[in-house]
């Protein structure tokens, strides 16, 4: 793991999952979804460091927070304040808001990386680049899209010609494709949570 800086992007505001709280802090099966986020790439990577406003309250040491210097502004302008205020060799990409995949899914991503500047799941055929490993080959093309005033994070992502795992390949994994399940919607939650208590009992 020397080396690796794992990037957790933590600033959504949750609106859409109707919970009252930043997404960051909403509970699932007895934890935060910012504290699952963090266990995870806490697992995968050498250091942490958890992206988002500066003005949102979160229970992060001061050593492990960046303040996102363009709140709003997108995943994008995010990821790339990360990568150019921290050191690092390999970064790992997680948003919040993946709270089903397993540190053995993103281990094995990363070992499909080669000589890519990224590695990235497309569960349904749809590149997820936030639950994606990038080589340090992706951060002046990922700085220069930001700088050219890109704002979408896959237009850019896809543009770095990324090993894509998919179908087959992507449901060989851990969990499988589900574990990338997305939540921003009450019924999302829900399922996240079946899908954990589940695991549990298993």
């Amino acid at each position: 793991m020397d080396g690796t800086l794992g990037i957790l992007l933590a600033g959504g505001r949750g609106t859409r999952l109707e919970t009252g709280a930043p997404k960051a802090l909403v509970r699932l099966a007895g934890e935060t979804l910012l504290s699952r986020a963090r266990a995870t790439l806490a697992a995968c990577c050498e250091r942490v460091v958890v992206v988002a406003p500066g003005s949102l309250v979160l229970p992060v040491p001061a050593a492990e927070r960046l303040a996102d210097a363009t709140p709003g502004a997108g995943p994008l302008a995010a990821l790339v304040g990360a990568m150019e205020a921290r050191a690092w060799e390999l970064a790992l990409v997680l948003g919040v808001d993946l709270p089903l995949v397993r540190v053995a899914a993103l281990l094995a991503l990363r070992e499909r990386l080669g000589a890519r500047p990224a590695v990235v799941p497309a569960p349904g055929g749809r590149p997820q680049p936030l639950a994606a490993w990038y080589a340090r080959a992706a951060q002046a093309p990922l700085t220069a899209a930001h700088a050219a005033g890109g704002r979408a994070l896959v237009p850019a992502v896809m543009a770095l010609g990324p090993a894509l795992v998919s179908g087959e390949a992507l449901a060989s994994l851990p969990g499988g494709e589900f574990a990338f399940l997305n939540v921003n919607t009450p019924d999302e939650l829900a399922r996240a949570g079946r899908a954990l208590d589940a695991r549990g009992a298993a």
